[in-house]
């Protein structure tokens, strides 16, 4: 497996030796001279929080020395986040568009159609442009099959 170091992205061999279980030593990076990969001793809360915070050392580890390419259907995964966002975003939307709107009405059948033909541009329309802009950005760095000639 190909490892990137989090700092400059830059090709290494492997990321630590083990000299014995529980005794590793942290490779460091030809390029940059730091360590390749300090998120190898940390926990996976530490990792969530720097993914909160959009730390691109944590996105690179997580994309480039976690998720291994020849195990993962990764077409699959963000075909199954679009929907997961798509369907979150139309709820999002909801909740919104109900609590802005006067309550005292009755929902009847033209409201509701309404209701989900404008959550429906909203969310369809509103996020077409950025699901292809990521799903064709994710295609070219993650290096799969494109089908788009470069």
């Amino acid at each position: 497996m190909d490892y990137r170091c989090v700092k400059c992205g830059f090709r290494i061999k492997t990321l630590f030796v083990q000299y014995s279980p529980g005794n590793i030593r942290l490779m460091k990076c030809e390029n940059c001279r730091a360590v390749a990969d300090e998120y190898i001793e940390c926990e996976i809360m530490i990792l969530l929080i720097d993914l909160i915070l959009h730390k691109p050392q944590a996105y690179r580890h997580l994309l480039y020395n976690v998720i291994n390419r020849e195990t993962v259907n990764l077409e699959g995964l963000l075909w199954k986040s679009t929907i997961g966002f798509i369907l979150l975003d139309a709820y999002r939307s909801l909740l919104l568009r109900r609590s802005n709107e006067e309550h005292s009405s009755p929902m009847n059948f033209s409201s509701l159609v309404w209701l989900c033909r404008k959550m429906l541009k909203d969310v369809v329309f509103g996020n077409i442009m950025f699901l292809c802009v990521f799903l064709l950005a994710s295609r070219f760095c993650l290096n799969t099959s494109a089908g788009v000639s470069r």
